[in-house]
């Protein structure tokens, strides 16, 4: 395996549109952006089905400030390495920002990010028709205002 920082050249090089994104999204949300996180890429797909427990559909975990991936040249030859870590970069800031259920998380990272239900299936899917289900696009910034985690500053 190997760990990365978003910071480092070969990072930022690679994620260099999905972090002009990750800033845009983090703009509308009104959240600074949070890069502190660990990217642990695995050597192969056995090594992320052991260290995750997931299936091989699934192109990498967050929890707590670590995301573990597939190895980037599996996600690169889908056309999928940029946009999975984006998405699980979405779940450290979101994380860190608002408490949300899990699958509201889910929901609300995919409609962000401008994915298609007709492109999903499984959990994914039924997480992001229930969060368009449940939120307008109108009521999004009051939806995350309730959910916001409120800062020591705002204690002050």
């Amino acid at each position: 395996m190997r760990i990365w920082r978003v910071d480092e050249p070969f990072l930022k090089d690679l994620l260099r549109t999905g972090l002009d994104k990750l800033v845009r999204i983090c703009d509308s949300l009104r959240v600074e952006v949070n890069l502190d996180v660990l990217i642990v890429e695995c050597e192969t797909l056995n090594e992320f089905h052991q260290l995750t427990g997931r299936a091989y559909v699934i192109g990498a975990v967050y929890s707590k400030g670590i995301i573990v991936s597939q190895p980037f040249e599996v996600l690169r030859s889908k056309g999928v390495l940029e946009d999975v870590l984006l998405h699980e970069l979405l779940h450290h800031i979101v994380s860190l920002n608002f408490d949300l259920p899990n699958w509201m998380q889910e929901g609300l990272i995919l409609y962000l990010t401008g994915t298609q239900p007709e492109k999903l299936s499984g959990r994914h899917k039924e997480y992001l028709l229930s969060f368009m289900r449940e939120v307008r696009y109108e009521e999004i910034p009051t939806f995350l205002d309730r959910h916001r985690r409120r800062s020591d500053a705002e204690f002050r």
